[in-house]
């Protein structure tokens, strides 16, 4: 999948433009990365389209340890978005990433299940 079309999954799922999919991407990888650490993110950014690849070098080395509802804030305060909204585009990008990266399910299994309800 290259980028156009992982914005263009982004898109339809969530009911964004191409600016605001690229957006909603952009909080929800970086949000992630902090989640993961630079393991996490390193291989994570092995399977990501190009321009979605920079959103994993902000990285920290050790994951910080924060439940789904904080990653859910966190993603809001960086897009411009309210929670709910936020949530429903983390979804997006999460099932558009579970569409074509094999390294989210190895991801997924390395968060506490609270984090289940981001991957539907």
């Amino acid at each position: 999948m290259d980028e156009l079309q992982f914005l263009q999954s982004v898109e339809l799922m969530a009911g964004l433009d191409r600016e605001g999919a690229r957006r909603a991407a952009m909080a929800t990888l970086v949000t992630l990365a902090e989640r993961v650490g630079r393991a996490g993110a390193d291989e994570l950014a092995g399977a990501l389209p190009g321009g979605m690849r920079e959103s994993m070098e902000a990285a920290p080395e050790t994951a910080e340890a924060f439940d789904a509802a904080d990653f859910v804030r966190r993603t809001a305060a960086r897009e411009g978005s309210s929670p709910d909204q936020a949530r429903q585009h983390v979804r997006a990008v999460l099932a558009t990433l579970k569409e074509d990266v094999g390294a989210v399910d190895r991801l997924r299994a390395r968060l506490p299940a609270g984090y289940g309800e981001l991957f539907v």
